[in-house]
């Protein structure tokens, strides 16, 4: 495995998750890490949507344990259930954060290491990154639909498709933008990045190397309902913009270090 490589690390950013609800109900969906830098140090979050989470009674995921630092040779994982008590909600927008240092210090207490690569603040576009981008931009979007994953090598699965609407437009003057690409149950909290290696347009001109930008969080696949009430998925996913995560994720810092 070769650790060094940017598709590489992208795969252990994410984290799946599995929720039992107070009625009963269990859903499987995805996460996703995000370290922030606060007066404390950094905090690793484990973001997600907020309607996955929402009424939870037990949330539990998984991630790669550390064997010189690199993921466990037998690719060995270990099962987090959640404090319940540490979720942390957006007002306006359907994401939830959850702040996992606690837990890693207590598994570190216990000789046991984690491997993950979070998402960090560089790769956060700013307004100008997001205009000069273009009209439609190749996406991945990382994840696990309908449960489904590499359970031998915890390992996530990769889907691509296209931005259907402008990154830069608000759509339907919410900060959101639509993708073109198969989302399906599970996919919900799967990050979305623009991930070029090689030779990528950049404001009409022709780059080379790589590009990667964390656009956002898919929070829904969009359905049409035909006449006998049947959904059918019209192959389109609805992303909040990282913009609005990272604006929540530092109210949040804020209060740590008030």
């Amino acid at each position: 495995m070769n650790l060094n490589d940017t598709g590489a690390q992208l795969l252990y950013s994410t984290a799946p998750i599995w929720v039992e609800h107070s009625n009963g109900s269990r859903i499987s969906a995805t996460s996703f890490i995000v370290n922030k830098t606060s007066k404390l140090g950094t905090i690793p979050f484990l973001v997600t949507n907020k309607h996955i989470v929402q009424d939870a009674k037990k949330i539990v995921t998984r991630v790669a344990i550390m064997e010189n630092n690199m993921p466990c040779k037998e690719n060995e994982g270990i099962n987090i259930e959640l404090n319940i008590s540490d979720l942390s909600f957006d007002n306006e927008f359907d994401i939830c954060a959850i702040p996992i240092g606690q837990v890693l210090n207590s598994l570190q207490q216990n000789k046991i290491s984690i491997f993950y690569k979070a998402i960090t603040d560089d790769i956060i576009p700013n307004e100008e990154t997001i205009n000069k981008l273009s009209a439609i931009e190749d996406i991945i979007f990382i994840g696990y639909p309908s449960g489904l994953y590499d359970e031998e090598n915890l390992s996530p699965i990769i889907r691509q498709g296209l931005t259907a609407t402008p990154v830069w437009n608000d759509f339907q003057k919410q900060p959101k933008f639509i993708i073109d690409a198969g989302v399906f149950p599970g996919s919900s909290g799967s990050p979305v990045f623009i991930f070029n290696r090689g030779t990528y347009f950049s404001e009409g001109n022709i780059s080379i190397g790589t590009r990667l930008i964390f656009l956002g969080i898919l929070t829904e696949s969009l359905l049409r309902q035909e006449l006998n009430n049947a959904n059918v998925y019209l192959n389109l996913g609805q992303v909040i913009k990282s913009g609005v995560i990272n604006k929540f994720l530092n109210s949040i810092v804020k209060k740590f270090d008030s």
